[in-house]
């Protein structure tokens, strides 16, 4: 590049445009076009207006434009004039007004011109970042739907995605629902973020008692909302939404994956009972469809609703119908409906671990084709095969270590986003670790665990609260095991302030666990001989009984805590 802006020096000062001694302007000049697509005369000028120099009249926009032949690439010099500025807010300036040049149908590549200027650290990036936010804030409608489209591509897509946050609100509807159609899925680390936007469009496409029928929601909008805010861990949204989806569908094929997800929604809530029947609901309607992947995705809803209500059979027969059926279909899907088979046969541990098993032999070769895509599934896979191995009374060291080391590896590359399944995975290995005595590294396992769990409780307390419980429950049990039962005393009063707050939130279906807790707790104050903070305790345990009871009346299940 150095020798081409020699050569283009050499070119504008043969021309007497007056800046070939200017670095700045003459970088801008030769390389913004080629960020910036321009097309015809018009724009050209426009874009060169930009830069301050032919702003102020100092160079000829007119024999400029004559002149000018773009570079190849202008991303570097780009790079280099921004720098030179010394100041973002002034490169800044001259982004914007370049990207006021170009015509509407370009703006997408525009945006993605910007978007590459600020992933190398800088001045340029800063005025990038700078220019992107302006041009959002100045008019959203023009610019939202490009920027969205580019966070598909971006190589860190977050800073984006919050700028996309604060420009969505003052975008029109018609444009704000463009744009977040655009917004990429399957990205765990926008999920939140994206769940945010979407809230925005929750607010304007709202429940009306008497709608006009000129706004009526869209029960596709309405349907990816839902999605999205399932992503995001807003399982009361998200069922919201895809209930409104389910009764507004004009396909079946909609209605049943609103039912899907209002399946799934409702069973995060803690509704097992309507979870079954709105998956039942979806599998009838799938099968009159007649498209297997719909059949398939609703027979999944019924094998985890059916093990979710402890209906072994039912959530069985679901499991082997899924499998059947996935053979074919893709790969993905068969590996998906073995690790279903697997769980919904907990109650035959060998036959579950058969299903294990070619649930790690089908995903060892994806990761190995395509590990950015199957690698965390294949670990997961790993970890499930590793739990029916023990359940099966096998050696299940050298599979569970495997999972390990192979998690163990992305958490150290990046911990917030592998955070929750390196906590699952050590947990799990702990957890075999102390079947076969050593509670000692179980217990270290186990603090591993609570760290990376209980960090994750503030960010989302539905999803994580009780699953933290569990590794402090564990926690709790090692100390014990060691005979440190002062420590185990403090890890059980923990566990139970998580369960508490469960309960608090609706999820009842912790009840039975905070039972247990609150058993532990007194047997460690026997051991203390504290016999006067028993009573309260007992009491505590009577009313959550009868919270219980209602609770399950209501769902439906008649099955009640012990005690």
């Amino acid at each position: 590049m150095p020798q081409d802006l020699e050569h283009w020096r050499a070119k504008v000062r043969d021309a007497a445009l007056g800046f070939a001694d200017d670095p700045i302007t003459l970088s801008l000049t030769l390389a913004l076009p080629a960020l910036f697509p321009v097309h015809d005369r018009r724009s050209t000028e426009a874009l060169l207006t930009a830069l301050p120099g032919f702003r102020a009249g100092l160079y000829d926009v007119q024999r400029t434009a004559d002149f000018l032949s773009p570079v190849e690439s202008g991303d570097e010099l780009v790079r280099e004039a921004l720098n030179a500025y010394g100041e973002p807010d002034r490169g800044a300036d001259v982004l914007v007004d370049a990207l006021r040049a170009v015509a509407a149908p370009d703006r997408p590549s525009a945006v993605e011109s910007l978007c590459r200027l600020t992933s190398v650290p800088g001045i340029a990036a800063e005025a990038a970042d700078l220019a992107l936010s302006q041009a959002l804030t100045d008019d959203p409608d023009a610019y939202l739907p490009a920027l969205a489209q580019a966070t598909t591509s971006a190589e860190d897509p977050a800073r984006l995605v919050e700028l996309l946050r604060q420009a969505f609100p003052a975008a029109s509807y018609e444009v704000a629902v463009d744009a977040y159609l655009r917004l990429p899925r399957q990205d765990s680390r926008l999920a939140s973020a994206i769940a945010h936007i979407a809230l925005d469009l929750f607010s304007r496409n709202t429940f009306d008692i008497e709608p006009d029928p000129a706004d009526e929601p869209s029960p596709m909008l309405d349907l990816d909302l839902a999605t999205r805010m399932l992503d995001g861990e807003r399982p009361e949204q998200a069922a919201a939404f895809a209930h409104r989806a389910a009764g507004n569908a004009h396909s079946q094929d909609l209605r049943v994956r609103a039912l899907v997800i209002l399946s799934q929604a409702v069973a995060l809530l803690g509704h097992h009972w309507y979870a079954r029947e709105k998956a039942d609901e979806a599998v009838t309607v799938a099968r009159g469809v007649g498209d297997k992947g719909l059949l398939f995705d609703a027979l999944q809803t019924v094998v985890a609703s059916n093990h979710a209500v402890r209906d072994r059979a039912r959530a069985a027969a679901a499991s082997l119908e899924a499998l059947e059926l996935s053979r074919k279909l893709e790969p993905e899907d068969q590996a998906i409906a073995l690790g279903l088979a697997c769980a919904a046969h907990t109650g035959e541990p060998g036959r579950a671990a058969e299903f294990a098993a070619e649930s790690v032999a089908l995903l060892r070769g994806m990761a190995d084709r395509d590990p950015g895509r199957h690698l965390l599934r294949y670990i997961a896979a790993l970890d499930t095969y590793a739990t029916a191995l023990s359940a099966a009374g096998q050696d299940a060291f050298d599979v569970g270590q495997q999972a390990l080391l192979l998690i163990q590896d992305l958490h150290r590359r990046d911990p917030d986003r592998h955070g929750p399944q390196y906590a699952q995975v050590v947990l799990n290995f702990s957890n075999r670790l102390a079947a076969r005595g050593d509670h000692a590294n179980a217990l270290e396992g186990y603090l591993t665990a609570t760290r990376v769990l209980y960090a994750l409780v503030p960010q989302s307390p539905h999803a994580y609260a009780a699953k933290c419980a569990i590794a402090t429950w564990s926690m709790a049990n090692a100390f014990a095991s060691l005979h440190r039962w002062s420590e185990a005393e403090q890890a059980i009063l923990g566990t139970i302030t998580l369960q508490r707050g469960c309960v608090a939130e609706s999820q009842p279906w912790v009840i039975p666990d905070l039972l247990d807790s609150l058993e532990f707790l007194k047997l460690c104050l026997s051991r203390a001989k504290r016999f006067a903070e028993l009573p309260v305790l007992e009491e505590e345990q009577q009313v959550l009984r009868l919270v219980h009871a209602r609770y399950q009346k209501l769902s439906g299940s008649a099955v009640a805590p012990d005690g």
